[in-house]
């Protein structure tokens, strides 16, 4: 009940008096997982036994098939920015990666700073909201990893299966060496996602290819990007083969 209470304090802040924000969309577009089903309890046995922890490792979560294939060749497919908008995509998954939209709280010494007639602005304590939205300027190339031992995001993601990656080093030098022979004239960068609450950023430099809502922030994500050096759109998927991954990593059946 506690929690509860923080969501209708959180709810009314953010849109106003209940049930202001509690449509149906809600619960068709962000679905609860059912994570006491049979797939969730299988999840939570096999990490369980495993004594993993959190931040050691990469998993991949996906389908038996394509999980056995990424074990024995090293066979990824890094999916253009712009794919994960597609309306399919279950609420895990699909979000806009070109652009995030966030709030501003100006202070009255910051509202100086970036309007015309500063001296028309009143005296006092003041603070005025200002919506932007951050965009990137191109699609980009993405592939996700998470570093986060959870047995829901086998739920979230509807996987059957997933590959730990143990030598963590080791799979972002062979990520990046065939990387730089499939994406030429981009740039390339690798890194933990940043979780943003987006009425209430702690920074307006934000680096979009980078950074999520936080409502993702439980899945951990280690992010690779390949960014092209002149803006495009539309970008297909590409495929790569890293080379036999059975030294580093292991492939989890459900």
């Amino acid at each position: 009940m506690e929690i509860w209470t923080h969501v209708l304090e959180e709810m009314a802040l953010r849109h106003g008096p209940y049930p202001n924000g509690f449509t149906r969309d809600i619960l068709h577009s962000e679905p609860f997982p059912n994570l006491v089903g049979e797939l969730g309890t299988k999840a939570v046995s096999v990490l369980a036994s495993r004594g993993l922890r959190s931040g050691e490792v990469f998993i991949k979560f996906g389908k038996a098939e394509h999980m056995r294939s990424l074990v024995e060749r090293g066979a990824l497919r890094v999916q253009s920015a712009s794919y994960y908008a597609t309306p399919s995509h279950n609420g895990a998954i699909k979000d806009d990666e070109l652009s995030l939209p966030l709030s501003l709280a100006l202070s009255r010494d910051d509202i100086i700073k970036v309007v015309l007639n500063p001296q028309d602005v009143p005296d006092g304590p003041i603070e005025q909201r200002l919506d932007v939205t951050y965009n990137t300027g191109t699609d980009y190339w993405l592939y996700s990893v998470s570093s986060a031992v959870e047995p829901r995001l086998f739920v979230d993601f509807q996987a059957d299966s997933c590959v730990i990656i143990k030598d963590r080093d080791r799979f972002q030098r062979l990520l990046a060496l065939q990387g730089a022979a499939k994406f030429p004239n981009t740039s390339h960068r690798h890194g933990e996602a940043v979780y943003i609450d987006p009425l209430r950023p702690s920074t307006v430099k934000i680096d979009v290819p980078m950074s999520k809502h936080f409502r993702y922030e439980y899945q951990c994500e280690y992010r690779f990007v390949w960014r092209p050096v002149k803006p495009m759109a539309n970008l297909s998927y590409v495929d790569l083969e890293l080379g036999s991954l059975e030294g580093i990593a292991e492939l989890v059946v459900l």
